[in-house]
């Protein structure tokens, strides 16, 4: 069933997609010392997207980072420093035991409590994270993203700027005001073209409707770096090259340089990317302690995953290939152990980009009801294949002002809220 509209959904959910890695990617370095980072969260979609594309038992569901699984995986880091075990072998260990407890809980059909979630649970979680969405766009007082935070003088995003004469922070603040709002109100006025009267037949409305978000991305791109190229404005910080972040003080890589040696002029290298499970630090009761940890995680993605599946399978989204929550509870699992060994962030069900997924590829009447919706895989891989073709590409990712992909956000936040 490949059409243009394949082809535009999957332009648009891979912009959607690849900021919030690389956002997740940044506060994962921050919050495990290198440990992971973007690179990391690159790699992770990219490989567990295209994978799953072709096995997953529910295509229309997208995987991503979530604030609460990144909130597990910093309390892991702490766990681990203060018993003195390196991060990435803990880490490891207790990706492996939640891959067994995901196996386990899928043979005994625990998934059967999920599809007794009522529309109030489906809809407040849905709410919840929509609305994290919009504000991470407009000003999230808990992380400083959001359009809002350019209007405070001493925000991070005006430091590599600071030593110009000609910079003005309220220049470029009211510039990334337009560029979010641009880029989110061009959006759905080319999603409402399809039912206008525009345009010579329903065939080029269509082809306009689908690609929408990407053509607004790209007006907006070059509005900003372009039109106004003398306004300095956030541009997405990815990383120079393709290697693992933690560059290592000495060969155990246990840490991180700089900032564990301030007086070694380099480093030593960067770590390997298969974690050493032997690497206790003289612990050889860790591997079954991590047992421990990994129930509390064990609980976070089931129904992380489980919610979201509940949501996606809606009968009110038309989708009739039917759901495969015990099957997809072990495919995840062993790409959660397979992450955790390869030292990558894990991956779960994400809600907004599913159910975007959905609204972007369904047939709607006048008043916004699906009528129905393409099934299809062929958008799932083509999402991450252009993820993991980004890995390659990271000068080109460097050009996308961050308030343009704010605009996704918003759009993609608002588009969930009313559905």
């Amino acid at each position: 069933n490949f059409s243009l509209k394949t082809v535009g959904v999957s332009i648009f959910l891979f912009f959607a997609a690849v900021a919030p890695a690389i956002t997740f990617g940044a506060i994962y370095q921050n919050s495990t010392n290198s440990m992971m980072g973007a690179i990391e969260m690159l790699l992770a979609t990219a490989w567990q997207g295209i994978v799953y594309g072709l096995v997953g038992g529910q295509p229309m569901m997208i995987n991503g980072a979530t604030g609460p699984v990144l909130a597990i995986q910093t309390v892991l880091f702490e766990m681990s420093n203060n018993m003195d075990i390196p991060f990435l072998c803990f880490n490891a260990w207790v990706g492996i035991w939640l891959m067994i407890y995901l196996i386990f809980a899928a043979f005994v059909d625990l998934n059967r409590l999920m599809k007794h979630l009522s529309r109030f649970t489906d809809e407040i979680f849905a709410s919840l994270i929509a609305s994290i969405f919009i504000l991470d766009a407009l000003g999230n007082p808990l992380n400083q993203n959001g359009v809002y935070w350019y209007f405070v003088e001493d925000h991070k995003s005006h430091d590599a700027f600071r030593d110009d004469p000609n910079y003005d922070y309220l220049t470029t603040a009211f510039l990334s005001l337009t560029l979010m709002v641009g880029t989110t109100a061009t959006a759905f006025l080319l999603r409402s073209m399809k039912h206008a009267r525009f345009f010579p037949n329903q065939s080029i409305r269509n082809i306009i409707c689908d690609f929408a978000v990407f053509t607004s991305i790209v007006a907006w791109v070059c509005i900003g770096n372009f039109l106004f190229s003398s306004v300095q404005t956030e541009k997405l910080n990815v990383p120079d090259t393709f290697a693992p972040t933690l560059e290592c003080c000495d060969a155990s890589c246990h840490t991180s340089w700089p900032a564990d040696c301030p007086d070694q002029e380099a480093a030593w290298g960067r770590r390997p990317w298969l974690v050493n499970l032997m690497d206790t630090n003289g612990k050889p009761w860790a591997p079954v302690f991590c047992a421990v940890p990994a129930i509390f995680a064990f609980i976070l993605v089931f129904l992380d995953d489980g919610i979201t599946w509940h949501l996606v399978n809606h009968p009110a989204n038309k989708l009739t290939h039917g759901d495969a929550y015990n099957y997809d509870t072990v495919v995840l699992g062993i790409m959660a152990g397979i992450n955790s060994i390869l030292g990558l962030p894990w991956l779960v069900a994400s809600t907004v980009p599913s159910v975007i997924h959905i609204q972007a590829m369904a047939e709607k009447d006048k008043n916004g009801r699906i009528t129905h919706a393409v099934e299809s895989r062929l958008t799932h891989i083509g999402i991450h294949l252009l993820i993991g073709a980004s890995v390659f590409a990271l000068n080109v990712l460097k050009m996308i002002p961050v308030p343009v992909l704010y605009g996704v956000f918003l759009f993609m936040g608002i588009v969930s809220l009313s559905t």
